[in-house]
């Protein structure tokens, strides 16, 4: 059996998948219609606030992962499997872009069934592409942050002045001496 998405990529997959399906639509229609009609707004609110998740929870990642790496290239290589494939995305593109097609009202088809099927797998290339590269902009950004040495408070000197003793009372100095321990006073009797 083949799997071509990991459980734990099937949240970026499923987000990643209506961005790359909306850039499709967008591309092979141009101009001549919204996608998925009066749902258009959510459908967009609803990819980007999956982006922003998704940038969330790999910066998340990241920055509880960096104490285990050495570098931020090695931190971006174990954050790696967390960008969805190509073929997932399309896949996932594919079957958003039917959904979306099936929520607007009938229209006719002005591209080709090809020329759609050329910008899904072209839009999910260029989301992939992006977001390696902000998988490894984020680690290299949390490496910068958690590697930077705070700057230490500047040493403030005062000068400190000696004491002066203040001068003691007479009556007090010589109370100790007032009588004699008690056991002087057994050893010696009188």
């Amino acid at each position: 059996m083949v799997t071509i998405v990991r459980l734990r990529q099937f949240p970026a997959v499923a987000i990643l998948g209506l961005l790359a399906s909306l850039a499709a639509h967008a591309a092979s229609y141009g101009g001549d219609h919204q996608a998925g009609g009066a749902y258009h707004s959510t459908l967009v609110l609803l990819a980007l606030a999956g982006v922003g998740g998704f940038v969330a929870s790999v910066a998340a990642l990241a920055w509880f992962g960096v104490r285990r790496h050495a570098d931020g290239s090695i931190l971006a290589a174990a954050l790696r499997p967390m960008v969805p494939p190509i073929a997932g995305l399309a896949v996932s593109a594919g079957l958003w872009f039917g959904a979306i097609e099936g929520l607007e009202s009938p229209h006719a088809w002005h591209a080709s069934l090809v020329v759609v099927a050329l910008f899904l797998i072209a839009a999910s290339l260029l989301i992939n592409l992006a977001s390696r590269a902000l998988v490894r902009a984020i680690a290299a950004i949390v490496v910068a942050i958690a590697r930077a040495p705070f700057a230490r408070r500047p040493v403030c000197y005062r000068r400190r002045f000696a004491h002066r003793s203040s001068a003691r009372r007479t009556c007090f100095v010589y109370r100790r001496f007032a009588r004699p321990p008690p056991g002087v006073m057994l050893a010696h009797p009188v």
